[in-house]
């Protein structure tokens, strides 16, 4: 298949290619250049530029596009709410408008922040949806236009892993903190079910190997808090949780408002694929796996040998 993937050097893009490259011809776009690879041909451009995007897609002629570009920095899209809506709705409209009339798909990655976080288990497909910021806003507005279309599909997630480029991941920045000693102070009253970018990777594949469409949650099939996350981390690469301390993030003065619960339920994807979706830990021991295997022996360490 000829397979398009966008914000293809951020963390899932890179995953993505480095798959998709065994099987596809893949045609990857982002601002800067990411992971090289024979069958992987890219081009550099901003999305936003409606021009541009055309006609790499006309260019390209994807049979599959995989949408992950997005800006993730939360509280920089209420700063920027243009670049947020071009971003995550106008360059989605764009891409379902080419790929519905040409017949072919689009699976969009968007988030777990949807929701206002006020419910006390994890969220199914059918809860109503609530976004307390742009970013969940606008990428919920992205959605929509995907789920009008004949082959779209669109999976809420959470990722954790290695990254690739500039910024490093949530549990590589605790993971920094954990070697350095330096103080963490990690969310108590915020929940979430993280999936390791290596295993989303894989989950997309099968989805596109099995032609699925519409709306799904993919995260692991449990949900604990930041703090509880940090501890995990620590217990699994073999630190000392001293350093960790337990705070409310009612007590931090954020740009964005945020949900306290973006625990999803991932049972229907996993049901429809007949996939055991995996347990938080188990996304952490992949990273220690890979890291001990040296999979990133080409690509960056966490400063030190020790790990």
């Amino acid at each position: 298949m000829r397979v398009g993937v966008t914000g293809a050097s951020g963390m899932l893009g890179t995953a993505l290619i480095d798959e998709l490259a065994n099987k596809h011809e893949v045609f990857a776009t982002s601002r800067s250049k990411g992971l090289e690879k024979d069958g992987v041909q890219w081009e550099c451009f901003d999305l936003t530029n409606s021009k541009h995007l055309n006609k790499w897609l006309d260019n390209t002629t994807p049979d599959v596009v995989i949408h992950c570009a997005a800006l993730v920095d939360v509280d920089r899209c209420e700063k920027n709410v243009s670049y947020a809506t071009k971003l995550h709705v106008d360059t989605t409209k764009a891409v379902v408008n080419y790929l519905d009339c040409n017949n072919k798909k689009l699976i969009y990655i968007s988030t777990d922040s949807v929701f206002d976080g006020k419910k006390d288990r994890s969220y199914v497909e059918s809860d109503k949806v609530n976004p307390l910021n742009i970013y969940a806003k606008t990428k919920l507005l992205g959605e929509k236009s995907v789920l009008l279309m004949k082959g779209g599909l669109v999976l809420r997630t959470n990722i954790i892993g290695w990254s690739r480029s500039g910024n490093i991941s949530f549990a590589e920045w605790i993971l920094d903190g954990l070697f350095e000693s330096k103080p963490l102070a990690l969310f108590s009253d915020v929940i979430f079910s993280p999936l390791n970018v290596s295993d989303l990777s894989k989950i997309i594949i099968q989805a596109i190997d099995s032609e699925i469409t519409g709306l799904y949650h993919c995260t692991s099939k449990d949900y604990l808090s930041k703090y509880d996350f940090g501890i995990k981390i620590a217990k699994i690469f073999n630190f000392s949780i001293d350093n960790i301390k337990s705070i409310s993030v009612d007590n931090v003065n954020f740009e964005a408002n945020r949900p306290k619960n973006i625990a999803l339920n991932s049972k229907k994807l996993s049901l429809i694929l007949k996939y055991d979706f995996p347990v938080s830990a188990d996304a952490i021991k992949l990273m220690k796996a890979q890291y001990d295997n040296g999979w990133l022996s080409k690509i960056k360490r966490v400063k030190s040998e020790k790990i």
